[in-house]
């Protein structure tokens, strides 16, 4: 699958890993971008991203994910005037900190299920539209435990349950939409550093952490990217993809008793 001349749509694409997939993006030779985010899209970044594709339009628009009515007033509305039609959604943004669980909730698992379900309906090619790729960042907490984030793990499982779920092949049939869940390991991002400094309030964990800190090297964010452009234009319908430690491999799941 070519990426030339596509129009995309990045959430969180202000981020770190949100820009190594925009880059990454134009680079394969994505023609329009469309990013969404509550951080702005500084001058520098926006510059950083025109080098990747000299010939691309790139657009901003801030968009809160965990805010319903907004993000779909921008999906449905404004992104849909400025490129006509999407052929790639990704979902990148997330957070991490549990103080309010329902924060981390809304913006990681939520978010993503509004975005992801309008832009199926906007894609859908029984509904005039032509189909495309629907990308969902989740993270290799979307696939195992990791005691120390027991809220960020619970919404990326969602995540990655979520998007394997609508990757099956009657709805592609009906759609012409493909699922693709994407898994990093740790990555170097502002979001990971954090993490490493979170108080463990949890007895006995402390230790775990610390391992934790210790045996995994962090990753840069365009291994992330560069998963996403293989996901797209390699991945079958409802795949997870893995990146960690600069390693990119297809998930294998258990063969499921409901499909």
């Amino acid at each position: 699958m070519s990426l030339k001349h596509q129009k995309a749509v990045v959430i969180g694409g202000s981020g770190d890993i949100g820009v190594a997939i925009c880059q990454n993006l134009l680079q394969e030779g994505v023609e329009k971008l469309f990013v969404l985010d509550v951080a702005d899209l500084t001058e520098a970044t926006r510059q950083q991203l025109q080098e990747s594709n000299r010939g691309a339009a790139i657009l901003f628009k801030h968009c809160d994910i965990a805010n319903r009515s907004e993000l779909l007033q921008i999906l449905g509305d404004d992104i849909v005037k400025a490129l006509g039609s999407i052929d790639i959604l990704v979902n990148s943004a997330g957070i991490a900190s549990s103080e309010i669980p329902d924060q981390v909730i809304n913006v990681n698992l939520t978010g993503v299920i509004n975005s992801s379900l309008l832009c199926l309906d906007l894609m859908s090619r029984s509904k005039g539209g032509k189909g495309g790729v629907i990308v969902n960042v989740a993270s290799v907490a979307g696939l195992e435990t990791i005691p120390f984030l027991p809220i960020y793990c619970a919404s990326k499982h969602g995540v990655v349950s979520f998007s394997r779920s609508l990757g099956v092949p009657p709805i592609f049939a009906s759609t012409g939409v493909k699922f693709v869940a994407i898994c990093p390991g740790a990555t170097r991002t502002k979001m990971f550093n954090h993490c490493m400094q979170i108080p463990i309030d949890i007895a006995g964990l402390q230790d775990m952490f610390d391992d934790y800190v210790k045996r995994f090297q962090a990753q840069s964010p365009d291994v992330v990217g560069k998963c996403v452009i293989r996901a797209i234009t390699e991945g079958e319908n409802g795949s997870a993809w893995i990146c960690n430690e600069g390693v990119i491999v297809q998930h294998q799941f258990p063969q499921s008793l409901f499909l």
